[in-house]
């Protein structure tokens, strides 16, 4: 009994130190990380950090974390920042967001908060596998505000490592404005220039948006689209997008109804409804294909303003 005893105190005392060693490394890797992000120009700062877990966990809970990409007019915010690692898997974590957190782009300013917004990362090496975000609510609020519940989405490595698959799903889904509720569906996959082992030139990598469906219901409104776009150095898309709408009266005349937009908007909207639907031959709806090129968005022989830029 006593050889029993001493065997499980050795044993539990090289676990005890092979934890403290682990985090003890953990923390060296985020100093690590902090100073690769600070050499391009990227700040990471936090006020606190505390590393939690024993004995099976390296639970890395950040306050006061903020990061600055002045290259980028980028700078994130949030009071607390949780990573959430098993101890015998460090490719496997887990990103929370308790506190939600703020995004400043370009001087606008949004802030996202809600409940149960947390991620899964797997990575192999340097390359990421694959991401699930989960939030059972998700709030944006800024120049554009959005409510959404119910929401899954997925980021999967897909064609070796040039190409991630994206899909989003939300059951619940409003705008700030008075268009009423809905859902939100995506699929697409994003085409990397570069093998994905180089994830901080994500967006400036991407050459094509292979769209295979977006599915919108906003109230009265339904709007669909898929397409496959090229995307060149400077971030101008080609291609072309194909794009139906439905109840596109009754959407316009709920808005009118309840207050939102200006007049003037309003009526321009609906003025160019009543063109699209001529065209494309539906009583209450457009069903057209938006080619870009040239550096101009067309309809098929009009141009009706310069071609979407990525970045």
């Amino acid at each position: 009994m006593k050889r029993l005893v001493v065997v499980i105190l050795v044993a539990a005392l090289a676990w005890s130190g092979a934890w403290f060693w682990q985090a003890h490394a953990q923390r060296k890797a985020i100093d690590a990380w902090a100073a690769e992000l600070d050499a391009r120009g990227i700040a990471v700062t936090w006020d606190d950090l505390v590393i939690r877990g024993f004995p099976n966990r390296l639970d890395s809970t950040f306050t006061g974390f903020a990061s600055s990409d002045p290259q980028n007019d980028l700078k994130i915010e949030a009071p607390v920042v949780q990573v959430l690692s098993m101890i015998w898997n460090r490719d496997h974590v887990i990103a929370a967001l308790p506190r939600g957190a703020g995004l400043t782009r370009n001087g606008k300013s949004y802030a996202l908060d809600g409940e149960g917004i947390r991620a899964s990362l797997v990575r192999h090496g340097t390359v990421l596998q694959r991401v699930h975000v989960e939030a059972t609510v998700l709030n944006l609020s800024g120049e554009i505000s959005v409510a959404m519940s119910g929401v899954t989405g997925a980021v999967t490595l897909a064609d070796g490592e040039t190409a991630y698959r994206v899909a989003f799903n939300a059951d619940d889904f409003a705008l700030s404005a008075p268009t009423g509720r809905g859902a939100l569906r995506l699929d697409a996959t994003v085409d990397l220039a570069e093998s994905a082992a180089a994830p901080h030139m994500a967006v400036q990598n991407v050459t094509a948006i292979r769209l295979t469906r977006m599915e919108l219901e906003l109230g009265p409104l339904t709007l669909a689209a898929a397409g496959t776009v090229d995307v060149d150095a400077d971030g101008l898309l080609d291609g072309a997008v194909s794009v139906r709408a439905d109840n596109l009266s009754e959407a316009i005349a709920a808005e009118r109804a309840a207050g939102g937009g200006a007049p003037r908007m309003l009526l321009a909207i609906e003025q160019a409804v009543s063109l699209f639907s001529g065209l494309s031959g539906r009583k209450d709806g457009i069903e057209a294909t938006f080619e870009f090129r040239g550096g101009k968005t067309w309809v098929g022989i009009l141009p009706i303003g310069p071609a979407p830029h990525l970045r």
